[in-house]
């Protein structure tokens, strides 16, 4: 329900719809960082501001990040 709620904040912060729409792919992505398996997404295609405000988003959700690649990811693009 959360990205449900969240879905515009998450469209602006680049997020692609097919994402946040998919419950199956959605869990995937955080855990593994991106959906190159199926649509290619990565933080990669995301602004620097955009990775700033998905971290921000996620960090107020996930009370603990431990096995979540999603948070590296953005970090990472975030200081590339």
């Amino acid at each position: 329900m959360w990205r449900k709620r969240r879905r515009e904040e998450l469209l602006a912060a680049g997020v692609p719809d097919f994402l946040i729409d998919d419950e199956r792919r959605w869990t995937y992505v955080p855990l593994h960082g991106d959906d190159e398996l199926e649509s290619g997404w990565t933080p990669a295609w995301i602004t620097k501001p955009q990775a700033v405000d998905l971290l921000r988003m996620l960090k107020r959700q996930y009370d603990k990040r431990v096995g979540l690649d999603l948070f590296t990811a953005l970090e990472k693009r975030i200081n590339d």
